[in-house]
This record gives C-alpha cells, sequence and structure tokens, in this order.
C-alpha cells in the first residue's frame, strides 16, 4: 500500500513538472514584441523588483524605439500598506526615461482583475492606437482572457514580455500563482471579490 501511494505521488509530480514545462512553453509564444507599431502600453504592478524593473524597461525599450506611443501602470493599490503600487512604478519609470508626460498610473486598481476593469471601462475602440500588455508571458495570458471577458468594443490586446529568466523553480512558482489566479478568476464574483478583499485590503475596512 505505501507502495503505492508512493508510486502514485511520484507520477502526480512528474506530470506536474511536464504541465508547468508545457505551461511555460506555450505562453511564450504569445509575446508580440515584434509586431507592435503604436498604442498603450500597460504594465502590471508586480511587488517582486527584479520582475517590476524587467518590465519597466520592457515598456521603456518599446516607448523609445517608436512602438508605443504611452505608459500606463495598473495595479498594486495596498490600502493596508498605505501603497500605490502602480504609482511607485510610473514614477521610476518617469525617472528612468525621462518621458514622464507619457506615463501615468491607475492609482485604484489593486490587482490584475480590477486593473483590467477600468482598462475597460475607460477604453473604446475609437481610441487610436492599441493596448499592449506588458508583463510575463504567463500572465499576459490571463490577462488577455480577462480582457476579453468584458462586454463592449474594446481594441484588440497585443503582448509583449520581457526576457524571462530559466531558473527552474522561478518557473514552476510563476506556473502555479497562475494556476491559483486562474481559479480565482473563474470563481463567482462574490466569492473572488470577498478573497480578494481579505489578500490585498479592503479600503473601507483599513
Amino acid at each position: 500500500m505505501i507502495r503505492r501511494i508512493r508510486t502514485l505521488l511520484i507520477w502526480l509530480v512528474i506530470a506536474d513538472l511536464v504541465a508547468t514545462l508545457l505551461f511555460w512553453g506555450v505562453t511564450r509564444l504569445s509575446d508580440q514584441t515584434n509586431k507592435l507599431s503604436g498604442g498603450r502600453g500597460i504594465i502590471f504592478y508586480t511587488d517582486n523588483a527584479a520582475d517590476a524593473s524587467a518590465r519597466i524597461d520592457k515598456g521603456l525599450a518599446l516607448l523609445k524605439a517608436g512602438r508605443l506611443d504611452q505608459l500606463k501602470m495598473v495595479g498594486g493599490h495596498r490600502p493596508q500598506e498605505g501603497r500605490l503600487g502602480s504609482q511607485e512604478m510610473a514614477l521610476l519609470a518617469a525617472r528612468r526615461s525621462g518621458e514622464a508626460a507619457r506615463i501615468s498610473a491607475d492609482v485604484e486598481s489593486r490587482d490584475t482583475i480590477s486593473g483590467l476593469e477600468n482598462l475597460a471601462n475607460t477604453t473604446s475602440a475609437a481610441d487610436s492606437g492599441k493596448i499592449v500588455f506588458i508583463s510575463n508571458c504567463m500572465h499576459v495570458l490571463r490577462a488577455k482572457a480577462i480582457y476579453a471577458s468584458h462586454p463592449g468594443d474594446q481594441p484588440k490586446a497585443f503582448a509583449a514580455c520581457p526576457p524571462g529568466g530559466y531558473n527552474p523553480l522561478d518557473i514552476w512558482r510563476r506556473a502555479h500563482y497562475e494556476a491559483g489566479a486562474w481559479a480565482l478568476f473563474l470563481m463567482p464574483e462574490s466569492w473572488r471579490d470577498a478573497i480578494i478583499d481579505r489578500l490585498r485590503g479592503d479600503e473601507e475596512g483599513a
């Protein structure tokens, strides 16, 4: 019996690693950097300093190359910590580039879901240019799905991914984080909001 359980656990670990590798490999194909020709770049907040820096550098490189017209940071509103993550990233990007006039922040969004909801509510197909999501490729896949789920006639979203590292542990962690985030997105809205309030801090209760 113990041997069977051990064998089952080994196969589960192998299946998990294979699924992680496949997910990572497939999502790498979502990078559309070479197809960009103007538009608004949306950089998603992360509290990982290295990832945040890579996303900012990617956006600024596209801005300077004329592949984007402006950048907007979203997410990171942490009322329980008194922080505005998107604003912090916008200030950092402005200092690095000297392009403050073309960089802005959504200071109300707490996470990917609320950031994209705000974006969908304030953007229409009549707006010039395109929407370009800038984040790691696994995250971009989810962001596109959330954005597409909103009703209305918003412009098509493209994706630009910073060069990713090849640390297996980092890839495994990101893949499993995304699996949890997908599960959260697919939950009924009331459940999802309650969980996000607990994770991110409810402004009214803070």
